[in-house]
């Protein structure tokens, strides 16, 4: 099986990381993987904001009183945002992060996809949160990815047969 179909077929959302953080050609790796990710009209609407600083992460968790840590003690989390006026903002955005989630497998790492950081950076009580770390004007949050070494590796599921038609 190709390395490729290998990633596709074995990656897991990892809830649970070690310490260890990213390295910096780990993260360069992540980010490039998402910015070859296609997008409608070649539009690449995606504006990617990494964060390792275990002390904004927590302040993110924080923000809307939650009782579980909502990005599993990772040492990478990357937000993702959307330019609103592409073509497809939404399926552009979750393409790029599709490919940042294949390379952290194929790169030994596990990711796991948090839409907590989607009601963070787009609630108007937070307006600001977005511009302080450098997002352009007219972007919203479509999600972020905790990636980091796993703590525990779960065994691959299979695929459910009854969620596909196949007409020959």
């Amino acid at each position: 099986m190709s390395e490729v179909l290998d990633a596709i077929f074995n990656r897991r959302s990892i809830r649970s990381y070690t310490e260890q953080p990213v390295s910096r050609e780990q993260l360069d790796i992540l980010m490039k993987a998402g910015q070859a990710a296609p997008s409608a009209m070649n539009q690449q609407p995606w504006y990617f904001v990494a964060i390792q600083r275990k002390e904004m992460i927590e302040e993110l968790t924080s923000l809307l009183n939650v009782e579980e840590d909502p990005y599993y003690n990772a040492p990478l989390l990357i937000v993702v945002f959307a330019d609103k006026k592409a073509y497809s903002p939404v399926t552009d955005a979750a393409l790029a992060m599709g490919n940042m989630m294949l390379a952290a497998q194929a790169l030994g790492l596990g990711s796991c996809w948090i839409d907590y950081s989607r009601h963070v950076f787009n609630h108007p009580q937070f307006a600001g949160l977005s511009r302080s770390l450098g997002v352009p004007e007219n972007y919203f949050c479509v999600g972020s990815l905790v990636i980091g070494t796993p703590a525990q590796q779960p065994d691959a599921h299979p695929v459910n047969p009854e969620t596909m038609t196949v007409v020959v």
